[in-house]
């Protein structure tokens, strides 16, 4: 008997909390919102800045920035700290655009540069590297990928 009345009380609470919801918005620039459902019209008027915002964040969330496997240039590769410093600050200067690592393995000092998730992409940057620096290889790397740029 006790599990009858839990089931009928199950089924119809479920009966009850089943509704359509239709929701529509008058106008694309309007701010109101109408919500029918069934026999019942409810408009609910929004401020208008929360368009605004909803907006800007579908604008963000079109683009992101994660991390995965690439490849950079390396353009130095040794033991004195100095060096490796110094070549960092000069590539900088002839490529201000260009990110630029400076990483300690022991007991060694690398020099990379750029961000390519290709080794066709990182091909132009070791030609242009490799007239300065030498020698210069393309390495595989986990680098940072951005696609608002895109």
């Amino acid at each position: 008997m006790k599990y009858l009345i839990a089931t009928g009380a199950f089924i119809f609470l479920t009966y009850i909390c089943s509704a359509q919801i239709k929701v529509s918005y008058d106008e694309p620039g309007d701010s109101s919102i109408a919500v029918m459902q069934e026999d019942t019209t409810v408009i609910l008027h929004a401020d208008p800045r929360l368009e605004s915002i909803l907006k800007h964040h579908k604008d963000i969330s079109s683009g992101s920035i994660y991390t995965g496997h690439g490849f950079r240039v390396q353009i130095y590769s040794g033991n004195d700290r100095a060096r490796a410093t110094k070549i960092k600050i000069d590539f900088m200067r002839r490529f201000p655009g260009i990110p630029t690592y400076m990483s300690y393995i022991q007991p060694q000092f690398r020099v990379k540069v750029g961000d390519y998730r290709t080794r066709q992409e990182a091909q132009q940057m070791y030609h242009d590297a490799s007239d300065l620096c030498s020698p210069c290889m393309i390495v595989p790397d986990i680098v940072v990928i951005n696609t608002f740029k895109e």
